[in-house]
């Protein structure tokens, strides 16, 4: 007769047989497909990363796996993405990690940098009021509409925070969020149809510049140092598909280095121009220390996204939090990017 440990160990067996049926069958289709979400550019660069993978110096690209980008308003609007899967990586914040684990019941894995706001010498999500209105300090909020780019973002949540900070309660002091995209938000503000809203490089510093725009706070006053937007997937998808997510993070992280590489400035300005369709002097900030801080081999910081959850809790905007790690961090992708790209130095 079997016993329990018998059943549990053939369970395991047809677990670890089906895992590798999976891997052998999808090399036989060809490279893995990865579809990848992004909500900001030229922040989060995701859909730039793959459009010359010969000049960046990807190795695996074509061969054992395809990317994808598909573009959110934030993050938010991911969650249900993922759970559906339609997106294999999303590009969260830290509300919206906790979120998915918790309200949608995803195996949701931290699994590598997207952007860091708020670190010394490097870039802080402004949020914007018009220059010449009435709007001096976070308390004249009071009353006023605030445009967010999705209900829960990272940036959402900063705002939040800093109303939380000043002694402001949406609800008691009638404070009306507004969903628009981020490209939207700077000429709202400007018309007077929302009073404040999170204004992105590069409209925040072409506003200020322009005498329309001027910055009320950042996100590093509300917040903090954060982890802002950190690329996660699902441990099923991961584990699925191992083998050929180790080459798309050698790749990945190869590309974000191509991009920030001073060497490279000029083309990587030009490339970014040409997909957002701006000029590309209104990017030359990109890559220096008016730009967002990337951490060179994409490690995310999971101790801020820690900080990042548990300040959500404590504002109320979720019932319950989630610890990041053990269980919810899986680092060992971008650790061996990293491994791979250094021995190929040596």
């Amino acid at each position: 007769m079997a016993t329990r440990r018998d059943v549990l160990k053939g369970a395991a067996a047809a677990t670890a047989l089906g895992l590798g049926a999976t891997r052998i069958a999808r090399a036989a289709d060809g490279p893995l497909k990865i579809r990848m979400g992004w909500a900001n550019m030229p922040g989060h660069l995701i859909p730039v990363l793959y459009l010359n993978p010969d000049q960046y110096g990807l190795k695996h690209y074509g061969k054992s796996y395809t990317v994808e980008p598909i573009r959110f308003r934030g993050s938010s609007p991911q969650i249900a993405a993922l759970a559906s899967k339609e997106i294999d990586f999303a590009a969260f914040g830290a509300l919206v990690v906790s979120l998915s684990v918790t309200n949608a019941r995803l195996d949701t894995k931290a699994v590598a940098d997207i952007i860091e706001d708020g670190l010394p010498n490097s870039h802080s999500e402004t949020f914007c009021v018009k220059a010449d209105g009435p709007i001096k300090t976070v308390e004249d909020l009071k009353g006023k509409r605030i445009a967010t780019n999705a209900l829960g973002s990272a940036s959402d949540t900063a705002i939040r925070a800093m109303l939380d900070k000043s002694g402001l309660d949406p609800k008691r002091d009638g404070i009306t969020f507004v969903e628009a995209s981020f490209p939207n938000i700077p000429s709202m503000i400007e018309e007077g149809k929302v009073d404040l809203g999170t204004v992105i490089q590069p409209f925040s510093q072409q506003g200020i510049d322009a005498g329309k725009l001027k910055t009320l706070f950042t996100s590093k006053d509300a917040i903090g140092p954060s982890q802002l937007v950190t690329l996660c997937s699902t441990g099923p998808y991961l584990d699925a598909n191992r083998d050929q997510l180790m080459d798309f993070f050698e790749d990945h992280v190869r590309a974000v280095r191509w991009f920030t590489n001073p060497d490279n400035h000029a083309e990587a300005v030009k490339i970014i121009a040409e997909f957002m369709q701006q000029p590309a002097e209104g990017l030359q900030y990109l890559f220096t220390d008016a730009d967002y801080y990337r951490d060179p081999y994409m490690v995310p910081n999971l101790d801020a996204l820690q900080k990042g959850i548990d300040l959500s809790i404590k504002m109320g905007l979720a019932p319950n939090g989630i610890q990041i790690q053990p269980d919810h961090a899986d680092l060992s992708f971008v650790e061996e990017a990293k491994r791979r790209i250094e021995a190929d130095k040596a």
